[in-house]
C-alpha cells in the first residue's frame, strides 16, 4: 500500500508573519507552523497593487534572512505574505483609528473592491525563492450606520487592511466574492500549494 501522501514529509512550515489568519489557514491544511514575524516596513514602491504585494512579501523574506533567524540546518519552507485592499484606485491600508475604520467601511458600503495578496516561498536547502500574487473581488452589502458601528465594536478592524476581516464577523458585510476566500484572508494558499507540490512537498513526486 502506498504511504499516506500527507505524511510523506514532516509537514513543518515557517510563517514569517504575525497574522493569526495566515497561521490558521496553514494549520487547517495540516501543517505544523513556526511563526517568525519580521515586523518589516511596508513601504509601497510599485503603482500596480499586485506588484506591490509581491514586492512586500519578498522584502519581508529579505528582512528575515538578514536577521539570521533561518540557519543552515533549517530545511522547512518559509512563507511570507502581504495583503492590500484597493477601492477606486485608492489603497485602503490598516486604519490607525476608529474614525478611519468607519470612513473606510462607509466608502466600501454597497460597492465592489479588490483584495490583492502577495506571497514568497523560500526553500532554505536550495536557497531559492518563488513568489507571486493573487486577486479577489469583494462586494459589500449596503451597510447602515448602525451595522458599521456594531462591526467596529468587535475590534476586528484593528490592524486589518480595509478595516475588516473576512474570517471573522466581517463575513457578514460581504454580499459576494469573486475569487479565493484565502486570498482575501491574506494567504493565496492554492498557489502556494502548487509551488510546494512542484518542489516535492505535500505529495511525493509521481514518476
Amino acid at each position: 500500500m502506498n504511504p499516506d501522501p500527507v505524511n510523506s514529509f514532516n509537514n513543518r512550515i515557517i510563517l514569517a508573519s504575525a497574522s493569526p489568519a495566515r497561521k490558521s489557514i496553514l494549520e487547517q491544511a495540516g501543517f505544523r507552523v513556526t511563526v517568525l514575524p519580521t515586523f518589516a516596513d511596508e513601504e509601497i514602491v510599485h503603482a500596480f497593487p499586485g506588484d506591490s504585494v509581491e514586492h512586500l512579501a519578498k522584502h519581508k523574506l529579505s528582512v528575515l534572512l538578514k536577521s539570521k533567524a533561518i540557519t543552515e540546518n533549517i530545511a522547512d519552507p518559509v512563507i511570507t505574505a502581504d495583503t492590500m485592499v484597493v477601492y477606486n484606485d485608492e489603497i485602503f491600508g490598516k486604519p490607525d483609528s476608529w474614525q478611519k475604520a468607519y470612513s473606510m467601511l462607509s466608502a466600501l458600503s454597497g460597492k465592489a473592491h479588490s483584495v490583492y495578496s502577495g506571497y514568497a516561498v523560500y526553500f532554505p536547502g536550495e536557497q531559492i525563492t518563488f513568489s507571486g500574487w493573487d486577486r479577489a473581488d469583494i462586494t459589500f452589502f449596503s451597510l447602515t450606520k448602525k451595522e458599521i458601528e456594531d462591526y467596529l465594536l468587535s475590534g476586528e478592524w484593528d490592524r486589518a487592511a480595509g478595516a475588516y476581516r473576512i474570517q471573522g464577523m466581517g463575513m457578514r458585510l460581504i454580499s459576494s466574492i469573486k475569487g479565493s476566500y484565502f486570498t482575501v484572508a491574506g494567504l493565496p494558499i492554492h498557489e502556494i500549494f502548487g509551488i510546494l507540490r512542484k518542489r516535492g512537498f505535500i505529495f511525493p513526486q509521481i514518476n
